[in-house]
């Protein structure tokens, strides 16, 4: 330390020095002077004394009470009154270095009230610290309100998450572009903005801190916003959309291109426009109409309502078209179609499952013939050519609604098992409680006989349950006023087998404007009335 290099007094006659080492520089000694607040002596004298480091007393400065001066607590405030720091300045050896109180009264004198670091002050004052400024009081920081931001519960984008695609195997066709939502959907939550804290400076000032700004939903039709603002719910059923930066739910779904591995798949609640082909595989199901302008290809298209496919169906023997509505079809070529209500057919029906609840028309176009499959209709069969020259077999069935009939058809079917089923547990049964009866059952046969039993009374019960379902829909079928009836305004040929109700008749030659009808428990024919 400075101080052990030499020994500094003073006294009426001035300031004095007296070496204690034998080894020590001009730089060393006038630091030591700096720090005991020698500000003004006589720099030959000092540089004399340093280089002869003489042990007796030398005079370096005079002495003078302007020039003894007390230590200086100098306090510095930021611009934005968040931070005091202290520095002080050496008092002449002589005098007292400022206490803690004192430190903290000059800050006071600055109005430095808030955030004062005690222990700063302590630790300047006991080190003498005079180097540098010393941080001595911090104020608060104002912690500035977060902006409301909206989370999406239902990506309005379908952004897809990425894929190994060499560690899964994908169906693409699964992988729809569209968003589809139902009423009631929560879309979307905004978290609100807060109002942040406030600051103090070390003056104790208040900093106001500032509010976060609020965000709207960026939405257009098709919304409702909950009373309280934060959430976004659909009021419709529909395709969840985002164009020009804004939200809208649509009723209708509107592809302009085929429905491919592009699009994929669609599921959607509301109608459905589709300007391309349905390609083979892919699947559209709507709940509204469907209205398909080109093809449809092995594909399965279902709608709640109407479907309209202007090109046609090419089945390819696996594409199905179901409509709880009306079905318009340019043509049909080895397809399966379902309606329950009416099919409309422009042109011809080659080789196809066709049933509607009502009617099945064949007509308009310049090749409206139906040739090959088979036809079902609950009251009536209208076309312009039936069958082929070639005699193709074809069949149509009226009268009876084609749902009924496959159901009936079901039913026969699961009661005959189970009456097989029951058959063969009441024999199982039997043996068991000849055993029984015997002795000779075991803790295992005895389970099983439990078992058995159990399973005979729901066989039965379910049995019981189907008969009763058998004998109403028998019940309706034989009440059905529905007179079916077939019409064929050009040519039907051999081949063709009509059934109506229940009653069949087989054409054996080629019959011109034909209609035929159920008359007296026989098929008979009749002219055409159309």
């Amino acid at each position: 330390m400075a101080e052990e290099i030499v020994k500094l007094e003073a006294d009426s006659e001035g300031i004095w020095v007296t070496a204690l080492v034998d080894d020590f520089s001009l730089a060393a000694l006038t630091t030591l002077l700096r720090a005991k607040g020698v500000r003004k002596y006589d720099a030959k004298a000092l540089n004399d004394f340093a280089k002869q480091k003489n042990r007796t007393r030398q005079k370096i400065a005079g002495r003078g009470e302007a020039d003894e001066k007390s230590a200086q607590i100098i306090v510095q405030l930021s611009k934005d009154s968040m931070t005091a720091s202290v520095a002080l300045e050496a008092p002449f050896f002589t005098k007292p270095w400022p206490t803690e109180s004192d430190v903290e009264e000059a800050l006071a004198k600055k109005n430095v009230v808030f955030g004062v670091d005690h222990e700063a002050i302590k630790s300047l004052v006991e080190l003498k610290l005079t180097d540098e400024p010393v941080l001595a009081a911090q104020g608060t920081p104002p912690m500035n309100g977060q902006n409301a931001w909206i989370e999406y519960l239902i990506d309005p984008d379908n952004k897809e998450t990425e894929v190994d695609l060499a560690a899964q195997k994908i169906d693409h066709r699964t992988r729809s572009v569209f968003v589809n939502v139902q009423q009631g959907d929560k879309i979307a939550v905004k978290h609100p903005a807060t109002a942040g804290e406030n600051g103090k400076a070390v003056t104790g000032s208040e900093i106001k801190a500032i509010p976060g700004k609020d965000v709207a939903f960026p939405i257009g039709s098709g919304f409702e916003i909950s009373e309280d603002g934060l959430t976004l719910t659909a009021a419709i059923d529909g395709r969840l959309l985002r164009k020009d930066k804004k939200l809208s739910v649509l009723p209708e779904l509107e592809v302009k291109s085929d429905v491919d591995f592009s699009v994929g798949n669609i599921n959607f609640n509301g109608s459905v426009k589709i300007a391309g082909a349905v390609r083979e595989g892919f699947r559209v199901i709507a709940s509204g109409n469907i209205e398909i302008k080109q093809m449809v290809e092995g594909a399965h298209v279902e709608s709640s309502n109407d479907i309209n496919i202007t090109g046609g169906v090419r089945g390819m023997g696996k594409g199905r078209i179901i409509a709880k509505g009306n079905v318009f079809v340019g043509f049909a070529d080895q397809a399966y179609i379902r309606s329950q209500a009416n099919i409309e057919i422009k042109n011809s029906v080659f080789h196809s499952d066709v049933a509607a609840q009502y009617k099945v028309t064949v007509l308009g176009g310049q090749k409206a013939q139906i040739a090959g499959g088979k036809v079902q209709a609950g009251v009536e069969v209208v076309c312009q050519i039936l069958g082929s020259e070639m005699g193709t077999k074809t069949d149509i069935i009226v009268g009876i609604p084609p749902e009924q009939a496959e159901r009936r058809k079901e039913l026969q079917a699961l009661i005959g098992q189970h009456q097989e089923n029951i058959e063969k547990l009441e024999t199982s049964l039997t043996y068991l409680k000849k055993q029984d009866q015997a002795g000779a059952l075991d803790d295992s046969k005895r389970a099983m006989m439990a078992t058995v039993t159990k399973s005979k009374f729901q066989a039965q019960s379910a049995l019981k349950t189907m008969l009763k379902e058998l004998q109403e829909l028998e019940e309706r079928l034989e009440l059905s006023k529905a007179k079916g009836v077939v019409r064929v305004k050009d040519v039907c040929y051999p081949g063709v087998t009509i059934m109506i109700r229940g009653v069949s008749y087989v054409v054996r030659e080629p019959l011109k404007f034909t209609a035929f009808v159920l008359d007296g428990g026989e098929v008979r024919l009749r002219a055409f009335d159309g």
